[in-house]
């Protein structure tokens, strides 16, 4: 699919069901909001949907976790979490990016 063809698909109204994201057509599971806002979400048509955003909550949580029970205080805490939450914001613009579905 072309760029083009994608960014139609994501701002496709009809491809929204209640506020989510649903769109078999688009290979993407992680995709740019719409209409200019910032950030992204889930394509939950897609099979993968559900574990990837399992898996990034506890790209979230899962160090946190660590830092506190190993004894971090809330600073280390903070870092932790905010590692975490760039992880996730980096993998999501990596697999939303229109350039790596187009051919």
């Amino acid at each position: 699919m072309t760029p083009e063809e994608l960014d139609d698909l994501r701002n496709d109204p009809e491809n929204r069901k209640g506020g989510v994201y649903y769109c078999k057509e688009d290979p993407r599971v992680i995709v740019p909001r719409s209409r200019g806002l910032v950030g992204w979400t889930v394509n939950f048509a897609r099979p993968s949907a559900i574990p990837l955003l399992s898996v990034m909550v506890a790209l979230v949580i899962v160090p946190i976790e660590y830092v506190h029970t190993i004894g971090g205080g809330q600073f280390h805490c903070l870092v932790a979490g905010a590692l975490g939450v760039a992880v996730v914001c980096l993998w999501s613009a990596y697999l939303s990016s229109t350039a790596r579905w187009s051919r």
